[in-house]
């Protein structure tokens, strides 16, 4: 019965360690997120900067696995080049050694579970009393993490101290320790955290259950299985989120094989250099030397390696979202970032739409600086174009943002985050209503292009004119010019004065009695139409102006 006593606290101790572990990462996440997104986005210019930034963010946030999907994330939303990440992961594996020095230097040489109390009871304390919008929360909560972590790691201390001296290790042994190198790789493939399973075998080795030799094959193995990570986080993204996790797997596994081939030596190196430091500690040395010669031996190949994956993971695939497919909301401050850039695409899309159905061709019409009435005159062939299909894209489209937005409102609770995403629901709001507008005078314009008379001719002039007007100015204005920014509110004026010009055209258009009478109706709902365009576009202009104004308030 004693011996399942001691199974017990040993998985038992290896649940505190990982929940910790988790909800570490999780804590730190949230506290950290936006932190480490602009560190990213500044500090991965350079190889060697996107190398220290792998290298921080790692000991940072405690796992190689959640710098990985950042990292991910961040090629999926095309905010990142596939060099840079590739240059970060090589440097989470340098940054993910920490764990095992933190946890020798401090796990191992001192009795913890008194200390492993008063930090998860003061962070415990901190989180009961701390308001939810504070961030303080979040910093309580990384004690909490940091407590649970080293309570579970002197659980898994005791127990296997106890299975030493109770059971006949060696006749669970391996005669070569290359075995081991196979269950490192297992077991961080199934519990997704190389710093746990090192945190294991550093147990083990600290209680004599395992020799040197043994967990060091372990520790290689366990390195080869963090790649599992980046291929799951991999999946169903843009083709270089996928070339990342291969460069990962490539790195990964090259240096874990030639780690195994020269084991021995390695081995001997370190016990010539460090033959006074006791085997916790010569583990954690032992990580750091085989990552770090890894890195070095790869370093110089960073665009051979790039350049070796682009060969991969060609697709034509026409998926309907562009940028948010292909970050996970789990990684709420990049994923904003996607959901930015999807509202954008939305707006192009319905800037495009809007421009087919007045027989404009996107998107060289707004990159060309001629007149709105040159190109009407240039432009009058009708276009043979299923509009209905357009249309019914961009609602799919809307309705994917929306569900995104949906999911992230319900990860992040802070007030800031929270702002961004209802600015982003905004827009979306806006995009939706001026696509419908457009949507609904579909069969007017197609009456009023075939019209014969003067009058009517006149009034599709008239609505062209306003709706291109229009989408000029908001594309301008959208791009941060600060001069169309403040000439958008005289154009909307200008647009909306346009409106009493298309109240004499109707006139005119009521007084031809060879004009069927509905028409009149028809010209009067049109004309509403397009200044609710006109409307929910300059709404959407507003919006990014006073975000703007809010980001910087020292403009």
């Amino acid at each position: 019965m004693q011996h399942y006593q001691i199974w017990i606290e040993a998985f038992s101790g290896l649940g505190l360690f990982l929940f910790g572990m988790l909800y570490l990462e999780e804590q730190i996440k949230s506290s950290a997120g936006r932190t480490f997104k602009q560190i990213v986005q500044k500090a991965t210019k350079t190889h060697f900067k996107s190398l220290l930034t792998g290298i921080f963010s790692t000991a940072v946030f405690q796992s190689s696995s959640i710098v990985t999907l950042m990292a991910l994330s961040l090629v999926g939303a095309q905010l990142m080049s596939l060099e840079s990440s590739i240059a970060i992961i090589f440097g989470s594996n340098i940054g993910t050694t920490i764990t095992a020095w933190i946890v020798a230097v401090i796990g191992f040489n001192m009795d913890i579970k008194l200390l492993s109390y008063a930090v998860i009871g003061t962070g415990g304390l901190g989180q009961v009393l701390t308001p939810d919008a504070s961030k303080w929360k979040n910093y309580f909560g990384v004690l909490v993490g940091f407590g649970l972590i080293f309570l579970g790691l002197e659980g898994m201390k005791e127990s296997f101290g106890a299975i030493a001296q109770n059971f006949d290790i060696s006749a669970y042994t391996f005669s070569t320790p290359y075995w081991y190198a196979l269950i490192g790789l297992a077991l961080t493939a199934l519990i997704q955290s190389s710093s746990a399973s090192i945190a294991i075998v550093q147990s083990a080795l600290f209680t004599h259950v395992i020799g040197f030799e043994a967990a060091a094959a372990f520790v290689i193995g366990a390195n080869i299985g963090t790649t599992v990570t980046a291929l799951l986080g991999a999946i169903g993204g843009i083709s270089d989120k996928k070339r990342v996790a291969l460069a990962h797997l490539l790195f990964n596994l090259s240096t874990g094989l030639v780690s195994l081939l020269f084991l021995y030596q390695l081995i001997a190196l370190v016990d010539i250099v460090f033959s006074q430091v006791d085997g916790v500690i010569k583990i954690a040395i032992f990580h750091t030397l085989f990552n770090v010669l890894g890195v070095l031996l790869w370093y110089p190949f960073i665009p051979f390696l790039t350049t070796f994956t682009q060969k991969y993971f060609h697709t034509t695939q026409d998926k309907l979202t562009k940028f948010i497919c292909n970050v996970s909301t789990e990684v709420p401050e990049i994923a904003i970032e996607a959901l930015k850039k999807e509202s954008e695409n939305l707006a192009k899309k319905v800037e495009e739409f809007a421009l087919l159905v007045i027989n404009v061709p996107p998107p060289k019409v707004l990159e060309d600086n001629m007149p709105v009435d040159k190109i009407l005159d240039k432009y009058t062939q009708n276009f043979n174009i299923n509009y209905t299909k357009i249309y019914e894209k961009i609602r799919l489209l809307e309705g994917e943002i929306y569900r995104y937005a949906s999911e992230l409102s319900t990860i992040n609770n802070d007030e800031g985050y929270n702002r961004i995403l209802n600015q982003q629901i905004q827009e979306i709001n806006y995009l939706a209503t001026a696509a419908k507008v457009i949507k609904d005078i579909l069969y007017d314009l197609d009456y009023f292009y075939n019209a014969t008379t003067k009058e009517e001719q006149e009034f599709y002039k008239n609505i062209r004119y306003q709706i291109l007007k229009n989408i000029q100015a908001f594309n301008k204005a959208i791009q941060g010019d600060e001069d169309s920014v403040k000439e958008m509110n005289t154009i909307y004026k200008k647009i909306a004065n346009a409106y009493k010009k298309s109240t004499l055209i109707i006139k005119d258009i009521a007084k031809n009695h060879s004009i069927k009478s509905d028409v009149t109706t028809m010209a009067i709902n049109d004309m509403h139409s397009v200044k609710s365009f006109s409307k929910s576009m300059y709404n959407i202009v507003k919006l990014k102006v006073k975000s703007n104004a809010s980001d910087n308030p020292q403009n």
